[in-house]
């Protein structure tokens, strides 16, 4: 296209030369032209764009990109448009955010002004995108298919341990040492009947009144994190002493504070004084787990004082609980002489309590090597990977040490590195130990994942096993050769988990299946409602883009890497079924000049045949949002324009529609910097004009005639701090590019 450069360069030379004769031509200095005024007038002469379409057999329209706001104006870019184009595209002006309302739907209000415009002025209007994976709410979607978070509710409440109230008076409660424990009439008369420990003659020297609890049914000691009592000195009877302590079956623990300390005085009533169980801050200690299990025991609260004496009453605990409980074999319900099947025989039989506590116990007789083995059911809902542990009351005669103590669980025995003297039966004892042995259950993995050792007292409960809701055989006891005990209140304690519901993909597709609905329904039916004037649709767009960043969404994870594509189509052509209207549905990719224009297109092509492939898909044709660029090295040029031809030639063999859009040109100097528009020359734009003319040139020759949908050039105006050149400048005059259009038109 040199000849456009050489007829303004002569426009020019014919101007200058009348300078150059003799004075008396002076006048005719009033009448040259500058080289701006010179190309106006020459660009002047073209006839309106669209005037030189050859549109015999062919589709084809020309368009111009324009925001949507410009377009509805009805302004001097408005007037230009219609005289020179047939169609404006609207490619970029809407995507979900940029109509999202504040509510979450989505305004479809321009659109639709937008469609009315379009009508009214006789010009087609192509609507842009309808899915792509970038330019979407993200954020949003995601949140869609978050997991769904169901906390254990915390159930908190108090269980009155004992008011002394149904107690008559003068009953008496045994004593961990000296003196006594009487019940007697509150010396306040304030609260009926009261616990009174120690006497003026013999005072209780570090000695308490052992009180044997019970809890109800379902309730474990672990889940009590308060102990509460009321309590009043006689005088100052160890008021002070080493302070107040609290003891479970026998095991002292040290609240960290005196009675006077608590506010207790001589001969009055300290009114619901509150002990942590779980918290070493005084009044308080930390509850071991080995007694967390315990359902019944012996609890004893009081000063450590060589001479106490004081009264008790209202003993109450307060229990939060999120989601635990226990599943316990006690034997109560077992007739006497009921004898457990043996993993290694030996004998066991059901009798009752020798030191007459607990009811019906369970005797091992001698035991070599072997233990008695339980059916345990598991609570309903619950798995043994809920579980975190297992308690055993006993009383042990004989086999402290052996090989240690073992658990059995179908089959599997598991070690723990502790024998029966290791929790506290050295010497066998013959005295009860109420959840004296305690196993705590882990997850596989906990450690021995981390390199790490399993901790004595502990047990990794294999993935294979935490699913069971019912275990076959337990097992609990020592591996002696002469294991001779009393067992009773094999507690096994869970705790429920919050749960984490995770949506299936069946369920995270139905909801992006309705999103999608949402968008490509609600804008499609906006371009056609009562017009019908908004016929043409990007149906995908850039399926080719790898771009990630916080607004892109990939479809194809959820929908199917072909389905989400044959989705987007179904719902656009289902929502004009009953309208009347037949929509061309494009499948878009933006091309800059630099990329492997071949490789992409061939990519292009492949997806779309993937998506026709279930005989039901149908994509018209394909668009190409091409970004083009004018190298001023000779050797870039014309690889540019063959990737340019090479592009033409795969599309126009598809048998699908053409479009080209977006269409945009710079140029750049042999270093390949850009040079701005307020920067090029008369040759700059000429050489540009020449390569858009190629490329409207090209289209036209390779893409088949019925198949030509036509081009759609990215913006009119040009603006003077830009690098992009088009046809008018900012105040609508003509640019060099216009020629080139013209040139590529014909």
């Amino acid at each position: 296209m040199k000849y456009i450069n050489n007829k303004i360069t002569a426009l020019i030379l014919v101007a200058v030369s009348a300078v150059s004769c003799a004075d008396e031509y002076d006048y005719r200095l009033r009448m040259e032209k500058p080289e701006d005024v010179a190309v106006s007038e020459y660009l002047n002469q073209f006839d309106l764009l669209k005037s030189y379409i050859n549109r015999d057999g062919s589709p084809f329209q020309l368009a111009a990109g324009m925001p949507v706001s410009e377009f509805v104006k009805k302004d001097v870019a408005f007037s230009t448009l219609l005289a020179n184009f047939d169609a404006v595209d609207l490619n970029g002006s809407y995507d979900p955010i940029s109509a999202l309302k504040v509510d979450g739907t989505y305004d479809f209000g321009g659109m639709q002004t937008a469609a009315d415009v379009a009508a009214e002025a006789g010009v087609e209007l192509y609507g842009g995108v309808l899915c792509s994976d970038q330019g979407q709410r993200a954020a949003y979607y995601n949140k869609l298919i978050e997991p769904i978070d169901i906390p254990v509710e915390t159930e908190k409440g108090t269980t009155k341990l004992f008011n002394f109230d149904s107690d008559a008076i003068g009953k008496t409660y045994p004593m961990t040492g000296n003196s006594s424990a009487t019940v007697e009439e509150d010396p306040a008369g304030e609260s009926g009947h009261v616990l009174h420990v120690g006497t003026n003659d013999v005072k209780a020297n570090d000695s308490y009144a052992k009180l044997h609890v019970v809890l109800p049914s379902g309730r474990i000691l672990g889940d009590y994190v308060r102990l509460n009592i009321d309590l009043r000195h006689v005088g100052t009877d160890g008021i002070w002493g080493n302070g107040m302590k609290v003891l479970i079956n026998g095991t002292k623990f040290d609240l960290g504070t005196n009675a006077d300390a608590l506010g207790v005085a001589n001969n009055t009533w300290k009114r619901g004084i509150t002990i942590k169980l779980n918290d070493a801050a005084a009044p308080g200690f930390v509850m071991p787990e080995s007694l967390k299990s315990l359902t019944e025991f012996d609890l004893s609260v009081g000063s450590q004082s060589g001479a106490a004496q004081y009264f008790l009453d209202n003993l109450s605990m307060d229990y939060e609980v999120s989601g635990k409980g226990n599943t316990v074999i006690n034997f109560e319900d077992d007739n006497l002489g009921t004898a457990y099947p043996m993993t290694n025989g030996g004998k066991n039989e059901v009798v009752t309590d020798p030191d007459g506590e607990s009811g019906k116990v369970l005797q091992i007789v001698h035991a070599n090597q072997s233990f008695p083995k339980f059916h345990v059911k598991l609570k309903e809902g619950m798995t043994l990977g809920n579980y975190t542990g297992v308690a055993m009351d006993m009383r042990l005669n004989a086999g402290q040490y052996g090989a240690g103590m073992r658990i059995v669980i179908n089959g599997t025995t598991f070690e723990f590195g502790r024998s029966a003297a290791d929790y506290g039966f050295s010497g066998g004892q013959n005295v009860w130990k109420r959840g004296g042995i305690y196993v705590k259950f882990v997850k596989e993995g906990t450690y021995t994942a981390l390199g790490e050792k399993v901790p004595v007292g502990t047990i990794e409960i294999p993935n294979s096993m935490k699913d069971l809701t019912e275990i076959n055989e337990f097992s609990l006891g020592s591996a002696s050769g002469d294991w001779d005990a009393y067992i009773d209140n094999l507690s096994f304690t869970w705790e429920a988990q919050p749960q984490h519901i995770e949506k299936t993909p069946e369920e995270k597709a139905e909801i992006f299946t309705k999103e999608m609905e949402k968008w490509i329904g609600g804008m499609v039916y906006a371009g056609v409602n009562d017009v019908k004037s908004v016929k043409v649709w990007n149906i995908i767009s850039n399926p080719l883009d790898k771009t990630l960043n916080e607004n892109t969404f990939k479809w194809s994870e959820y929908l199917g890497e072909a389905d989400y594509a044959r989705t987007a189509v179904k719902i656009a052509r289902d929502t004009v079924k009953n309208v009347g209207v037949e929509l061309d549905l494009f499948v878009s990719q933006t091309i800059n000049q630099y990329d492997e224009m071949a490789n992409m297109a061939d990519e292009l092509i492949s997806l779309v045949q993937t998506w026709e492939e279930d005989n039901v898909t149908k994509i018209d044709g394909y668009n190409i949002l091409l970004n083009a660029i004018y190298s001023k090295d000779a050797n870039f040029q014309k690889g540019n324009e063959e990737i340019i031809s090479k592009l033409f030639e795969k599309l126009g063999k598809t048998g699908k529609l053409v479009r080209v859009s977006n269409l945009s040109m710079m140029v750049e100097d042999s270093d390949g910097n850009y040079i701005a528009t307020n920067k090029m020359s008369t040759e700059d734009r000429s050489v540009a004009a020449s390569y858009v003319a190629f490329i409207m040139q090209e289209y036209r020759k390779l893409i088949p005639q019925d198949k030509q949908y036509g081009i759609s050039i990215s913006s009119m105006t040009e603006t003077n701090t830009g690098y992009q050149i088009c046809p008018w400048t900012s105040g609508y005059n003509r640019n060099g590019m216009y020629e080139g259009i013209v040139e590529g038109l014909k």
